[in-house]
């Protein structure tokens, strides 16, 4: 397995609200791989903070303990902790999406929140794995039959950590094999693939590709993170 990531503040913002961690393991004598990826709400006070905060428990919890069937326990936990931060005050909450990707003994599970994304990619085929928490995905708001509705909704989500008392995540898991290269990548990312092909060639170079994004008109943080088995 390989890894590559990397995220980018990208031309027009301040700060950079995505946060992320991956990395290959050895667990028990096997390789596993793993990538977190985050991305703090922009129209929320501290998104960065709250990303970094559920990438740091992510991280945590792999490191000592490395069983999917934890991650959804321990977003419930970490959702807790940055709502009570708030104290309930709406002005002061934090959100952010999370997608976990685990690969491990040839199956790789998946838990998500958020319009995030992860995809497969094998062969010459691309498969989007992950549904987008969206409101423009649930009221099937189309950027070219009503590109002013869809700029305006765009960012907003129908589900996310930190906003609430309790969460709702999607839990997915499949078969790998050999070749199969995997992306998680925050909306400021994924936006141009909803344009351009999304190929193996196309992810050789993470820096060029976020000047594509950019280039495109992408105005928003840029993360991705690539795991090739």
């Amino acid at each position: 397995m390989r890894i590559n990531s990397l995220t980018d503040i990208g031309s027009k913002r301040s700060d950079n609200q995505d946060n992320f961690w991956s990395a290959v393991l050895n667990v028990n004598g096997d390789e596993a791989g793993v990538v977190c990826l985050c991305d703090g709400m922009g129209g929320l006070e501290k998104g960065e903070l709250a990303s970094r905060l559920v990438v740091s428990a992510v991280r945590e919890y792999v490191l000592k303990d490395f069983e999917f069937s934890g991650i959804e326990h321990v977003l419930s936990s970490i959702n807790n902790k940055i709502y009570r931060m708030s104290n309930g005050d709406k002005s002061k909450l934090m959100g952010t999406t999370c997608t976990v990707l685990m690969c491990y003994k040839g199956l790789y599970h998946i838990c998500h929140i958020g319009d995030s994304r992860g995809y497969l990619l094998r062969g010459d085929s691309s498969y989007l794995l992950t549904t987008d928490h969206s409101v423009v995905k649930k009221y099937g708001i189309s950027k070219d039959d009503n590109p002013m509705l869809w700029n305006k909704y765009k960012n907003k989500l129908t589900k996310c950590i930190g906003v609430g008392t309790d969460i709702e995540v999607d839990l997915l898991e499949g078969e790998y094999q050999d070749g199969d290269v995997f992306l998680l990548c925050s909306d400021g990312c994924w936006h141009f693939f909803d344009d351009e092909e999304l190929t193996i060639n196309s992810l050789s170079n993470l820096r060029t590709l976020f000047a594509r994004c950019i280039q495109n008109g992408e105005t928003d943080n840029l993360t991705a993170g690539i795991l090739r088995i």
